[in-house]
């Protein structure tokens, strides 16, 4: 995801894997401008596997609107493209017949992995080496301010995007989506405060990035100015600011990825794989996943991605035992929409005074979205 600031004076914009930054708000958060979305509220978006955005933004309202549900599906680093497919089969490598071109140098290190540590690296049981965390910010991007619903059309793992007069699903943010001056100035040389919600957990990391709003808004831009971190920890603000509390936070400093910053919270399941139960089981078969109102008849709309015990379908992969977190949950299972996560960027000295956008960008591990968010602007062009 990518967010857009300025200079400073800021606006914001994202991409999601189903996660948004809630301060400042991203341009990706308009609908909040809407009857339906305004003051806090979520409605269900989609109609297949209805899901919302509902946030913590600490004591403040959280008036994220749609913003979650702008992303990219189907990337994997090194290709030309992602291919809009969120289905999560294992080893699943969006762009088999293309040249990479990844070093090396490129690929994360194990011990930043955010899945389950026992697998053998490089292996069939290695299910996640094709997806974006694995090589951090070099999987391709729809759009550096996001997808409207990851994808072209609706599809199960809550991919979709209700029509609002500022968008429909499909819609690229840097074409529809108009800046959203927050009124926020950074100075130069100074640090500054962001928040970011977590949605659905799809583990990964993320980190913050700089584009001047007079420029072409896309990874070029955003990779050329990618912020330090002013502090070692997290903070989790809660709308209670008594429950409020400060983690650990660990950054990539060795190998793929040096800055980006780890999804504090590990996500481990038994059935962390997709199948396709009519190419594998033949017509007829339908999934026995039925929790959503798209599941069943008429639509069958899990059938292509079917959640399930990957050792089932997949030989050596994953058998379904208990797996192994690769660290500590520092909030032991809570709730992750009860508190924001904020963190401490440092302000670029040498910036131009002017107005830029801020990109937060969250690469995935268990899926294969990327998520960029674009938009912080700076109303004048003053440096305080």
């Amino acid at each position: 995801m990518a967010l857009c600031l300025m200079a400073i004076s800021l606006t914001l914009a994202g991409v999601n894997a189903h996660g948004s930054m809630v301060m400042p708000l991203a341009r990706n958060s308009i609908d909040a401008e809407t009857p339906a979305w305004s003051g806090g509220k979520h409605p269900p978006t989609g109609t297949i596997e209805p899901y919302d955005c509902h946030c913590t933004n600490g004591t403040d309202l959280c008036n994220n609107g749609q913003s979650c549900f702008w992303f990219s599906n189907g990337c994997t680093p090194g290709c030309k493209a992602c291919d809009g497919n969120g289905n999560r089969y294992p080893n699943f490598d969006h762009c088999p017949d293309e040249q990479k071109g990844l070093k090396p140098s490129d690929m994360l290190l194990k011990e930043y992995w955010t899945g389950d540590p026992t697998w053998k690296q490089g292996t069939t049981a290695d299910i996640f080496k094709f997806n974006p965390w694995r090589a951090p910010g070099k999987a391709p991007v729809f759009d550096s301010c996001g997808m409207a619903g990851g994808r072209w059309t609706e599809a199960f793992n809550a991919a979709a995007y209700n029509t609002t007069v500022f968008a429909k699903i499909g819609d690229l943010g840097t074409e529809v989506l108009n800046p959203r001056p927050t009124g926020t100035i950074w100075t130069r040389g100074s640090t500054a405060k962001t928040r970011w919600q977590l949605t659905a957990n799809h583990g990964g990391g993320y980190i913050y990035r700089l584009c001047p709003a007079d420029q072409v808004l896309n990874e070029d831009c955003f990779q050329k100015t990618e912020l330090q971190w002013g502090t070692q920890t997290h903070v989790l603000r809660f709308a209670n600011a008594s429950q409020d509390m400060v983690i650990n936070a660990t950054d990539v400093t060795r190998g793929g990825g040096i800055g980006w910053r780890l999804n504090p919270f590990p996500n481990v399941r038994t059935d962390p794989c997709d199948y396709n139960v009519t190419l594998h089981d033949g017509p007829g078969h339908h999934c026995a996943w039925i929790s959503c109102p798209g599941c069943g008849p008429p639509l069958y709309a899990a059938d292509a991605s079917c959640p399930d015990v990957c050792s089932k379908h997949y030989p050596g992969t994953p058998d379904g035992r208990k797996p192994v977190l690769p660290f500590p949950d520092p909030v032991h299972g809570m709730d992750t929409h009860l508190f924001s996560v904020e963190d401490t960027v440092v302000v670029p000295e040498d910036l131009v005074p002017g107005e830029y956008v801020l990109g937060w960008r969250w690469d995935c591990e268990h899926s294969s979205q990327a998520v960029s968010y674009t938009h912080l602007t700076l109303p004048t062009k003053r440096i305080v």
